[in-house]
């Protein structure tokens, strides 16, 4: 673009000079030139300042790695490379024998718990029968011996000694049965008042464990977690797979719009915003120009950001980092079916100095046109 608005001025230097006979002499020539100097400049700066340009530009994509919550043998790779998936289209499926025997298992336990706190309910029953009926022969045992002493304590006493004995030991055997059968109602009591939300808390536990089973029996079939694609299935029947997340199976492409990822320069920061009218130019697709918008600012400059390491750290930012814009593009981008990660060239237009954005679109323009041009080494 320099070298075209130089061309230009030149041409209309050399058209004054000849339309308007100006002599060349030592005085015309370098006004002209100094002029020139000065007008090129301020239309070169005027421009990058406010209509901002970047080669460094792509389509950018966010790759989903897919890692399996279970570990095991792959069982079934249905999906295609490059194939568009809908959410919950299956991925590839994981030998599920282990995991169903032990949903079967928990489910067989559930039943058994069920059971067993039935059977205690009904147990308890009898035990409080029980406990009922001890409890009236110690009272009746009771009366017995209270009578045995009464008569004791007369000037005539009916009843031998002998007599008196055996109703106290009848008695203390009747309050041994009776603690008993109550340390037997306790137990089983307090194993039915073992209560977690309204039920049985062993069979809550099972619940729990059989909820957890069914939920990894269900992970053995691995799907897609939205509309998207695989462009590598390396994953075949007989592979390993586990839940490491440094071992992705493979990796999932979601469809995300149309959206270009520009850095600008930081000169723009001020003037670049959202809603700034935007072209792009695809190396891909010489001499053809996508209209856009500016979707946001992004408020961050990724080399700026530091995290926790085992070393302390020192500034790595060396003031060239640029921003970046994220660039929404025309519907019209549909009909090319570019591939995701394709490199960008981005011109953004802002409100200010709306006339010299003319200039970088032309410039844009003639980057385009230059993608014809290229050689293979």
């Amino acid at each position: 673009m320099d070298l075209l608005i130089i061309l230009t001025y030149a041409a209309f230097a050399y058209g004054c000079f000849k339309v308007f006979k100006i002599p060349v002499n030592k005085w015309t020539v370098p006004t002209a030139v100094l002029g020139g100097v000065f007008v090129v400049a301020g239309l070169v700066l005027t421009m990058n300042y406010n209509h901002p340009y970047t080669y460094v530009a792509q389509k950018a994509v966010v790759a989903v790695p897919i890692i399996s919550q279970v570990v095991g043998v792959v069982d079934e790779v249905p999906v295609r490379r490059n194939e568009h998936l809908k959410a919950g289209d299956e991925l590839f499926r994981i030998d599920p024998t282990v995991y169903q025997a032990r949903v079967d298992r928990l489910k067989a336990d559930l039943v058994t718990a069920e059971q067993s706190v039935a059977a205690q309910r009904d147990q308890l029953s009898v035990t409080q029968a029980q406990v009922a009926q001890v409890r009236a022969d110690r009272d009746k045992a009771r009366k017995d011996l209270t009578r045995y002493e009464q008569a004791a304590r007369k000037a005539v006493n009916p009843f031998t000694e002998q007599e008196a004995t055996n109703a106290r030991q009848a008695f203390l055997a009747q309050e041994a049965r009776l603690s008993a059968a109550e340390a037997q109602q306790q137990q089983i009591q307090s194993q039915l008042d073992a209560i977690v939300n309204g039920e049985n808390a062993g069979i809550v536990s099972l619940r729990a464990q059989l909820k957890e089973a069914e939920y990894n029996l269900a992970q053995t079939v691995v799907r897609a977690p939205s509309d998207g694609y695989v462009t590598q299935v390396l994953l075949d029947k007989g592979s390993y797979v586990n839940s490491m997340p440094f071992r992705p199976a493979m990796f999932f492409i979601p469809d995300q719009g149309r959206r270009v990822v520009a850095s600008f320069r930081q000169n723009s920061l001020l003037r670049v915003k959202a809603g700034d009218e935007a072209e792009v130019v695809f190396t891909g697709v010489p001499g053809t120009v996508f209209k856009g918008k500016v979707r946001q600012v992004m408020p961050v400059v990724p080399e700026g950001v530091y995290h926790t390491q085992f070393a302390l750290q020192t500034i790595s930012f060396d003031g060239r980092n640029g921003i970046l814009a994220e660039i929404e593009l025309d519907p019209a981008v549909d009909a090319y079916h570019l591939p995701d990660g394709v490199a960008a060239q981005v011109a953004i237009y802002t409100e200010h100095f709306h006339h010299v954005a003319v200039m970088r679109k032309v410039l844009l323009r003639m980057t385009g046109w230059m993608h014809y041009l290229y050689l293979d080494h």
